[in-house]
């Protein structure tokens, strides 16, 4: 049957056919003449009856995989799938699943194929965007720990080749002061902006990672010693003049460095504990400094951050604080959000950010939340009228052992356990699902619920808002200093909050910090609040569980 026969005695029942499909769908002969639904016209605009003209919206690169798969149909008479990338009628690159499928196109025996296709394109976005944020640092875009720590690695293994490479650390002068005088949205501001100074002044091939707080890495490839050390130094003259947040004071706020360089038998940790001497050397020498790594380091030891954290676990060193997450419109205490300090020799306590950076390059973080987990317990078991939430790092959910260490606790504490929540941040979540979906499985039918924090990044609210164990979701720092700026998108925050409670959690605005702020996420509709300007940190809860009783 010639093609124009075919069209006109099929195509009737065949367009039938397609048309209670519903998706973008094609019927194709063996001689590439095809009929197409509306979905499909719709989609890709295709008009032309010569031979396979329905490739043409197909990319040149699918063309071929997409004609090959209905070949193979036609000849096998299996079933395949596949994807293929096209352009869309409205000009925009799509990525599509497709289906082709045997069919008797005639009564006479004339057989064909169907092709049926869907939308893929934002799932794939999706997963692009998950892959990046497994690798990358949420507030910066840089390298994460993890992503850093893999560089390094392979780096170091062609170093024993006697390949070069050095490793540069960098740290943040006088950020603490900072964050207490203009608080943690400014400070967060003044890290993006070093990041965005160590880009510029950085080699195109150089691997520059956030691996704490205000603590950056930079792997050097490539580069000797002399060559490094005067890397290092022009990213210290750079920051000295850096107007690191607009219209701030931002005195002081330069960094120091340490440079450490690779050599064969030199494994990974100790690159890293050698930079991290040299930058302790650079701080105790009056910051906005640079120093490499010699020797005679090796004998400071005892003074050196990391030894100070293993002290901090020997001598029960480290200090739970608790800052309230409180009902905006009657100041009432909710729950209490437990943030671990380290005590320093002269009885003050350290920030996160000064030490949490060692703990998990000394792989003690899951010994660390265990020891969270049993002051809060004991802490609820003193308390019955409070609840507290505990902060879970990527480390902690990859631990099957921490969570069995935790199951055994909590049975030891049933009346606790309905009061205990588990705090973990999105971009945490995202780089290991299964590993917190795991946790909430076992933990949620003893009680615990889940506070899923610094939510808003774009990429996690079509999944992780359907985990039914989360019960809070908190606005990440991003958000709120959207809102926070002169011109900030108050109506996006809105529309958040109201998505995050069709959902069915508790929307919580974070970072509050100022009389502004507070008022424009109570017009904006939150119930729930947290930060300096409501309540700081506090080493009891004595005070304020009795304010949520009253």
């Amino acid at each position: 049957m010639a093609k124009a026969d075919w069209l006109s005695a099929s195509a009737g029942p065949v367009r039938e056919m397609l048309d209670s499909i519903g998706l973008p769908a094609t019927a194709v002969s063996a001689d590439g003449h095809f009929l197409a639904n509306v979905p499909w016209h719709e989609a890709f605009g295709t008009s032309k009856q010569s031979p396979w003209a329905f490739l043409s919206a197909v990319s040149a690169d699918d063309q071929g995989r997409l004609k090959v798969a209905v070949s193979r149909v036609l000849e096998t008479r299996a079933r395949a799938e596949g994807e293929f990338r096209a352009c869309r009628f409205t000009e925009d690159m799509a990525t599509m699943g497709f289906s082709v499928t045997p069919m008797r196109l005639t009564h006479d025996g004339h057989d064909g194929v169907v092709v049926v296709c869907w939308d893929l394109t934002e799932e794939r976005r999706y997963e692009e965007r998950l892959a990046f944020m497994a690798g990358h640092d949420a507030l910066t875009g840089l390298a994460n720990r993890r992503a850093f720590d893999d560089g390094l690695e392979r780096a170091v293994a062609r170093a024993q080749r006697g390949s070069l490479s050095c490793l540069l650390l960098l740290d943040m002068d006088h950020l603490k002061e900072f964050n207490d005088h203009l608080g943690h949205l400014a400070g967060d501001q003044a890290i993006v902006n070093l990041a965005a100074l160590l880009r510029r002044q950085l080699r195109s091939g150089d691997l520059l990672g956030r691996i704490g707080g205000d603590e950056f890495a930079v792997l050097l490839e490539g580069a000797p010693l002399g060559d490094a050390l005067e890397i290092a130094e022009r990213i210290r003259v750079a920051a000295t003049s850096e107007e690191f947040v607009s219209g701030a004071r931002s005195e002081g706020l330069g960094v120091s460095g340490g440079v450490a360089a690779a050599a064969p038998g030199v494994d990974a940790r100790t690159l890293m504990d050698r930079a991290d001497a040299a930058l302790y050397a650079a701080k105790r020498a009056g910051r906005g400094c640079i120093r490499s790594w010699v020797p005679e380091m090796e004998t400071r030891t005892p003074d050196r951050l990391a030894e100070r954290v293993h002290e901090a676990f020997a001598n029960d060193g480290f200090q739970l604080v608790y800052q309230p997450v409180v009902r905006l419109q009657t100041g009432r205490v909710v729950c209490h959000e437990s943030l671990v300090r380290m005590r320093q020799s002269d009885g003050s306590l350290s920030a996160p950010a000064e030490f949490l950076s060692a703990v998990e390059r000394l792989g003690l973080m899951p010994q660390l939340t265990q020891r969270v987990v049993e002051r809060a317990l004991s802490e609820l078991r003193d308390n019955p009228l409070a609840s507290i939430s505990v902060n879970l790092s990527a480390s902690d959910i990859g631990d099957e052992a921490l969570l069995e260490k935790i199951i055994s606790l909590l049975a030891g504490a049933e009346a606790a356990s309905s009061r205990l929540l588990f705090e973990v941040s999105e971009s945490v979540l995202l780089s290991n699902l299964a590993g917190g979906r795991a946790w909430m499985r076992r933990l949620a039918p003893l009680g615990c619920r889940f506070v899923l924090d610094n939510f808003g990044t774009g990429i996690g609210m079509f999944v992780l808002l359907k985990e039914h164990h989360i019960s809070q979701v908190k606005l990440s720092r991003t958000v709120m200093r959207a809102m926070a700026a002169e011109d900030g998108d108050r109506g996006f925050v809105r529309a958040l909050r109201e998505y995050i409670e069709e959902q069915g959690k508790l929307a919580v605005a974070e970072y509050l910090e100022t009389d502004e702020l507070l008022r424009d996420v109570q017009e904006a509709g939150f119930e729930l609040g947290q930060g300096y300007r409501l309540h700081r940190p506090e080493e009891g809860l004595a005070a304020t569980v009795a304010e949520a009783a009253s």
